[in-house]
């Protein structure tokens, strides 16, 4: 018998017991993108959102990848951020399983006097106003003598171009329209999205504060493949978005997939876990001369490198 066969015999047992066995994925080097997108991090100005998760994503601390372009959170001093068609809006609750988001415009933040506001412009964005939401219109009166108590509007005051106005919400745009034929100079915003328990307060006289009223912000939903997300989770990935063709994605373990995680991972180059290379390199140096161990360390060293192990050169090697 050959004084190597048993020793060969043994190390090709131990190779086909590798091969033949399916290793837990949290053994395995993970795909950068996947890790990228899935590692914690600390929102400075965004910790009672909770985790951020697909479509949004946080400049600065995330890749663009792990989210969709129209999803970008960011900070704004103690603010977190999302634009939507150039404006600005301060994030106040985002409801992953609802799809829900909560939002302010920055206008109305500041406490002595808010900007007047300015209707939102969500058409053609992947955001719709809920049921919760009610529309209102404000007429903005200038130099305008005192209109007195109406009903169905509720007087505030506000900014615009470094001057206080006289301000008044109004519940329709009929209201809206009186109030302004009172006056020789006023302007009509005509949409403004409040909430509409918010708005009920100033109606049954719980609340007579407009400005608080507007600060609780509005709520819009989202969609982004939806489905396609879907699919990918329950495959065990995370969602992306691919950069390069501007569709949504699925990050896995082994590497990005257009719709979902494969089934056969680890994929060929074999992913070996790091407790394996060590176990093999055990079993190596006890039973091989020392000429084939030493091209077998060789082999090791870089595959360890490299995170890949190409088992035809260890055959070569070996038999």
């Amino acid at each position: 018998m050959h004084p190597n066969f048993s020793q060969s015999s043994l190390l090709f047992s131990l190779i086909l017991f590798l091969l033949s066995h399916h290793f837990p994925c949290s053994l395995c080097l993970d795909d950068f993108h996947y890790s990228t997108c899935t590692s914690h991090f600390e929102f400075e100005c965004g910790y009672e959102l909770g985790k951020i998760e697909y479509p949004f994503w946080v400049y600065g601390h995330q890749a663009e990848y792990c989210g969709h372009p129209l999803f970008k959170l960011y900070c704004e001093g103690e603010h977190a951020i999302i634009e939507i068609k150039s404006r600005k809006y301060k994030v106040l609750n985002i409801n992953p399983k609802s799809q829900i988001l909560r939002i302010v415009t920055m206008e109305v933040l500041p406490r002595e006097h808010i900007v007047c506001p300015r209707s939102p412009l969500m058409d053609s964005t992947p955001f719709n106003y809920t049921t919760d939401v009610e529309m209102v219109a404000f007429t903005l009166t200038y130099d305008c003598s005192s209109i007195g108590d109406h009903p169905g509007a509720y007087d505030f005051s506000c900014t615009m171009n470094d001057s206080l106005h006289q301000a008044y919400l109004a519940r329709n745009l009929s209201v809206a329209t009186e109030l302004q034929s009172r006056c020789e100079y006023s302007a009509i915003i005509h949409e403004f999205p409040v909430l509409v328990l918010e708005l009920e307060g100033l109606v049954n006289g719980s609340s007579d504060d407009v400005e608080e009223v507007l600060r609780e912000g509005f709520e819009v939903q989202w969609t982004a493949d939806n489905a396609i997300c879907k699919e990918c989770v329950g495959s065990g990935g995370t969602c992306g978005y691919n950069t390069t063709s501007n569709k949504s994605c699925c990050l896995c373990r082994d590497k990005p997939y257009p719709n979902k995680c494969s089934s056969m991972y680890p994929s060929s180059p074999l992913l070996f876990p790091s407790f394996l290379y060590q176990s093999l390199f055990s079993v190596l140096v006890l039973l091989l001369d020392s000429k084939i161990r030493t091209g077998i360390i060789g082999l090791l060293a870089d595959s360890w490198v490299f995170g890949r192990m190409n088992l035809s050169n260890i055959f070569v090697l070996c038999f």
